[in-house]
């Protein structure tokens, strides 16, 4: 395809992601409107931060980006960025749930619940929403659909890009849900294992894009079955695509780190908040330490996660930077 083929005002969103971001939306906004059975005030915040998840997952499904997908792999790979991590985190971190509940009709609200009580599906859930789970997904979801076949096969078959990238989109909503949960253990995850969780992503993030940008060869043949837009050069647009994986990618997910820790905070303030409210247990004294002691006995292995995730973070920060800076010296 090239500049003059090139249509912006291409074909709309297709049928079944217009269904579900109009159904998702329209769940919202009927919720939203409902305040007394949502039970928690929403403010203009979370709203604001629902909009541009829902914005960035319309703008990367429809055009120009979407055609532009479809002759670019570097617009592909910008694609992928918004739906699989951007999109979804800022929907995530908008905390949905109760307006989306609230909009629902209420039989099928009513039936949901007792769907969700079936223990087959709690037992789904529990499985879909562990740390190391919903991590595996969306690596995976990315890794999968960057094999050379599978990517040319999707290039060719809309259906079949429709499903990579809608798996996408679910394996990220589910990581972030999980990774951002508002619970702490040990109903949420351990803080430090979302941390490790980022990190991992960020590791896979380097590595697959640092194969895709320092390569010779070019992989992703389907985009030149039409011509590439524009006349992009193959191995000029792959590192482009291979670049964008890995560096703006990483820092979506620095930008969840950075979130983690806030939430990881708010947490050790709650504990300490409700020090003196009766649990029914015992193992609440153990979560204040009254004896220099007791205290070294708690905290040596908490600051011992603590000291190898940043360990870890900074690995891999200082991995990116350094990737980047061969890239560049590679380029030149």
């Amino acid at each position: 395809m090239t500049a003059a083929s090139f249509d912006p005002f291409g074909p709309a969103l297709s049928p079944v992601v217009l269904a579900t971001l109009a159904g998702s939306i329209w769940l919202y906004l009927r919720g939203a409107a409902r305040p007394r059975l949502m039970r928690e005030r929403v403010g203009v915040v979370r709203h604001t931060l629902f909009a541009a998840g829902a914005a960035f997952l319309v703008f990367a499904f429809d055009d120009p980006l979407a055609t532009a997908g479809h002759a670019l792999f570097f617009a592909h790979q910008v694609q992928h960025l918004l739906i699989r991590l951007l999109g979804p985190m800022l929907i995530i971190l908008a905390y949905p749930w109760p307006a989306l509940r609230a909009g629902l009709p209420d039989g099928f609200r009513r039936g949901l619940t007792r769907f969700g009580d079936r223990p087959a599906v709690r037992w789904a859930v529990r499985v879909l929403t562990r740390l190391d789970v919903s991590f595996a997904l969306l690596v995976t979801s990315l890794y999968l659909w960057q094999v050379p076949v599978l990517h040319n096969a999707a290039l060719a078959a809309p259906p079949l890009a429709l499903l990579a990238h809608m798996g996408m989109v679910l394996a990220g909503l589910l990581f972030f849900a999980v990774v951002l949960d508002r619970r702490d253990a040990p109903e949420g995850a351990t803080q430090s294992l979302r941390l490790l969780a980022l990190v991992g992503v960020i590791l896979s993030n380097i590595l697959l894009g640092s194969l895709t940008t320092l390569k010779e060869v070019v992989l992703y043949s389907g985009y030149d079955i039409a011509g590439r837009l524009w006349d992009f050069a193959p191995l000029t647009d792959e590192m482009a695509g291979g670049y964008t994986i890995w560096v703006p990618s990483s820092m979506v997910i620095v930008a969840a780190i950075m979130l983690v820790f806030n939430g990881w905070n708010a947490a050790e303030v709650r504990r300490w908040n409700d020090r003196h409210n009766w649990t029914g247990s015992n193992a609440a004294m153990l979560e204040f330490p009254e004896t220099a002691c007791e205290l070294r006995l708690k905290v040596a292995d908490p600051n011992r996660r603590m000291g190898w995730t940043l360990a870890l973070i900074s690995a891999a920060m200082f991995a990116t930077v350094m990737i980047t800076v061969s890239t560049i010296v590679y380029a030149l």
